[in-house]
């Protein structure tokens, strides 16, 4: 199951979108039709996709996702558009992780974008997750610094995961500020039904 936010200005496109997604997770993709309803909704629920058009009424598509970056949203971006040129990709590509999807396009198309930004979107969240275990047990001065930004960036790529908990509470102990360690840990544990600790293997179902 994941959290996908469906952004274009044209309802049957929305409804098309929708009914592929759910084919393909077995979800109930959220809706925007423009991008300042989108940032709204950003701002207050956390997704694992988000599609947009490029052509969108007011904020354009490019726009929207560089606006997500600002704000520290780094959720993986799936642009589907029929007009997107190529320096509208080139454009967009700055602000990775990102793909493009050309309209017309097939269910097996789009299964394979999506699924291809969720690996990348887990490949990142592992890779960050060595780079902060590699400074939290540095003794290299600032290094506990790099942790917590990349701990920071972990949150925004798999808020769900009780993994990042885990990494404050560990950069935050290290500081010898035990009682918000301790609220980090009670956070991670809630997350983590199973209470093991983290693990390297936060997954999620696409099959």
């Amino acid at each position: 199951m994941i959290d996908v936010l469906v952004v274009d200005d044209e309802r049957h496109v929305r409804n098309l979108l929708v009914k592929m997604i759910s084919n393909v997770f077995e979800c109930t993709p959220r809706e925007a039709q423009n991008a300042e309803d989108a940032l709204k909704i950003c701002e207050k629920e956390k997704f694992d996709i988000i599609t947009t058009d490029i052509k969108l009424e007011g904020i354009d598509g490019i726009e929207f996702i560089r606006r997500l970056r600002l704000r520290g949203i780094f959720t993986p971006v799936l642009i589907i558009s029929a007009y997107a040129t190529p320096d509208d990709i080139a454009s967009a590509c700055r602000f990775a992780p990102i793909d493009y999807l050309s309209k017309p396009f097939t269910q097996d198309e789009l299964k394979k974008k999506l699924k291809g930004l969720i690996e990348y979107r887990k490949g990142s969240f592992e890779r960050y997750l060595r780079e902060a275990e590699g400074f939290i047990h540095s003794n290299v001065p600032g290094d506990l610094d790099k942790a917590e930004q990349i701990v920071r960036l972990m949150f925004s790529i798999m808020p769900s995961s009780p993994t990042p908990h885990y990494l404050m509470g560990e950069i935050l102990e290290k500081r010898g500020n035990e009682e918000l360690a301790e609220l980090h840990r009670k956070a991670a544990k809630a997350l983590d039904v199973n209470e093991r600790g983290y693990n390297r293997g936060d997954e999620i179902e696409t099959d």
